[in-house]
């Protein structure tokens, strides 16, 4: 049974860009992400997971110099705080890509048991006063694939987009992206390896909301929640090394992705996205989100404050490429529509009108973060854009 319909939703982030700070969060191959309650490391290889580095303190429980993710739910300075949520023994975290090209299915993932199939590197880090930005790229055949991850450092989550691109001369088909996590919370505290897996809510049952949860109880509560909103959307738990996006997708073989069901077991858990089929060119790229939560009292509050909403996708848009780094961005948008380009200010940079597909220079503009507001008929949508 559902309790929340929740409107997926981007948070306004400020575009203040820090250089002294920047260095701080980003060191060689890896940069983390501080906040005031949540702690995360990105590793090279573009998942939770990343060597310590001496300048940059954080709380990590890992025990051999690694920060996945940590979180303060109770916001009391640290005294009791949650992590590092993968840290003991075979450390199942990471995403990956099912696709079938050229008649075959094909399987790629880079994971922290040391799977790194999707070559890759981190590509910027913006780092303001209020939030930390993290862009990684990669690419597997001709599919390019881009992960942003977004803090704003006063919120008890943060946020992880993917956008899907294919470069390549041939057809990609039957696309899914997949993030599987074991989530051994706190187990460095009270050794226990089993978490109360649960799919709160699943998409095409009463709405499209998708909220997967793992907690325990031991010297106090920790939860890890996976949240997103669309009918593309599958949470899924069960198994351990699940490396099929469309397994997960249609809980094959032996997982479940059936609404209210629940296990206490040290299994994995996670979120699948059908993205469907990619011809050939950047028109049919393809963006998504989802949330990862550590507070969902604070979470959700976050949500009814900002029901104004930045994205509630009703309208088959795409935008690519996002992030943007050759001074020009395309939206394509089957009919007539218009368009604004909006900075953090509030202030429209430009607006137009357009048909199926425009491209819009950019070159002019300052690195930071913009909102494309779309309009057709009575249908509107608000997307992210991130200037590099």
């Amino acid at each position: 049974m559902k309790t929340n319909k929740l409107k997926f939703s981007f948070f306004i982030i400020s575009t203040l860009f820090m250089n002294s700070s920047l260095i701080a969060q980003w060191s060689g191959d890896k940069a983390f992400m501080i906040g005031d309650y949540v702690e995360i490391g990105i590793n090279a290889n573009g998942y939770e997971g990343a060597n310590l580095v001496d300048s940059i303190p954080t709380h990590d429980r890992d025990g051999f110099g690694q920060l996945g993710f940590v979180s303060n739910p109770k916001g009391d300075g640290w005294i009791e705080y949650n992590g590092d949520f993968y840290m003991p023994g075979v450390k199942e975290n990471g995403f990956g890509l099912t696709f079938t090209i050229l008649g075959g299915e094909r399987e790629y993932g880079n994971n922290a048991v040391g799977l790194n199939e999707i070559p890759g590197e981190i590509i910027d880090v913006v780092d303001n006063l209020d939030s930390t930005i993290i862009m990684w790229e990669g690419m597997v055949d001709s599919l390019k694939i881009a992960v942003t991850y977004s803090l704003k450092k006063d919120e008890h989550f943060y946020t992880t987009t993917v956008s899907l691109a294919n470069l390549g001369p041939e057809t990609i088909s039957n696309t899914y992206y997949y993030r599987n996590i074991d989530a051994d919370n706190n187990q460095d505290l009270d050794w226990g390896f089993a978490t109360l897996n649960t799919i709160e809510s699943q998409s095409g049952m009463s709405d499209d909301s998708v909220i997967i949860s793992a907690i325990s109880e031991g010297d106090w509560v920790a939860e890890l929640i996976f949240n997103a909103y669309g009918p593309e959307w599958k949470g899924f738990f069960g198994g351990f090394s699940n490396r099929n996006g469309r397994v997960m997708w249609h809980g094959l073989d032996g997982l479940n992705v059936e609404e209210g069901s629940s296990a206490l077991s040290d299994q994995a858990f996670g979120l699948s996205y059908y993205a469907g089929d990619f011809p050939p060119g950047k028109a049919s790229a393809k963006t998504f989100s989802f949330e990862t939560v550590f507070n969902r009292e604070a979470f959700y509050s976050a949500k009814e404050v900002d029901d104004s909403s930045i994205n509630e996708y009703e309208l088959d848009v795409n935008i690519y490429p996002n992030p943007v780094n050759n001074n020009h961005v395309t939206i394509a948008l089957k009919g007539n529509f218009n368009y604004q380009l909006i900075d953090l200010k509030g202030q429209v940079i430009f607006n137009g009108a357009g048909y199926n597909t425009i491209n819009l220079e950019l070159e002019n503009l300052d690195q930071g973060i913009y909102i494309i507001s779309l309009e057709q008929g009575n249908r509107s949508t608000k997307q992210k854009l991130i200037v590099q």
